[in-house]
């Protein structure tokens, strides 16, 4: 399937460009987008991986996610200072001490990383091609729907208790179908329906805006060194991550119950 490995090859390429970088130092632009092609990879094998479970997906997948998890708290304290900047809610002298503790931190992760890397640690992303892989073409045709509707039943199943790891995971599933339906751009006749991209893309930025408030509150909450120093500025996360859930709620409600779309539209 010609197509889907012209996909496949593009996104192993920039992930190992952007890896390179990153063995260099902790550039926040790499970090976040070796992390997004790892995702790519993740919701391309994990299809695969659900039509031949001889291909045991995670078990490729595995090298790769343990350095996409490693990088995590590097991406965590590049979004908190971002989130500093944008939202000034510090005086300048505040916001200069938090972003050195943050820039701080980044530089002992990065450290840890390196040293957790070591020599024996794979330097370079490599997964069998989509030919290598054994699974006729017109399988890969016939099941992408079937999967496809799997999930968007997964990410449209009404919760009434979600919890703030249930949301995340609802996340997770919102960007894993959008990665699947991407992968087959190139692929005539498998177009994406644009309306229900739309849809998906509008719930996964509130989630996303979100999570990231989230997560910097707790980072921030776990800095004793700033301790009683950012008080305002965690109380207008947590209060913007109030905001934003109550969004997602009302979008999420609208799409889970009104959305006609089928994921195999195109």
């Amino acid at each position: 399937m010609q197509c889907l490995e012209k996909y496949r090859s593009v996104q192993v390429r920039e992930a190992n460009r952007k890896l390179r970088v990153i063995f260099e130092s902790p550039d926040e632009s790499a970090v976040h987008d070796f992390r997004v092609f790892i995702k790519r990879m993740t919701a391309l094998y994990g299809f695969l991986g659900q039509l031949d479970e001889n291909l045991a997906a995670k078990k490729l997948l595995k090298p790769y996610r343990v350095v996409f998890k490693k990088l995590g708290s590097i991406r965590e304290a590049h979004i908190a200072i971002g989130l500093i900047e944008d939202l000034e809610a510090l005086s300048g002298a505040q916001s200069i001490q938090l972003i050195g503790l943050l820039s701080s931190k980044i530089r002992r992760d990065y450290r840890n990383f390196r040293s957790f890397i070591g020599n024996d640690r794979p330097l370079s992303v490599k997964l069998p091609t989509i030919h290598a892989t054994g699974i006729p073409p017109a399988a890969i045709s016939r099941q992408k729907p079937v999967y496809l509707d799997e999930l968007l039943a997964q990410i449209q199943a009404p919760d009434k208790r979600m919890t703030v790891d249930g949301w995340h995971r609802k996340r997770i599933l919102l960007k894993r179908f959008r990665h699947t339906i991407e992968a087959f751009e190139l692929c005539p006749g498998q177009a994406a329906d644009q309306r229900l991209i739309k849809q998906i893309s509008l719930l996964e930025q509130l989630l996303g805006d979100w999570h990231d408030r989230v997560v910097t509150a707790e980072l921030l909450q776990s800095l004793p060194e700033t301790a009683g120093d950012c008080g305002s500025l965690i109380r207008r996360l947590k209060s913007q991550d109030r905001m934003l859930l109550g969004s997602v709620k009302i979008y999420f409600e609208k799409f889970a119950n009104g959305s006609e779309t089928s994921s195999t539209n195109g």
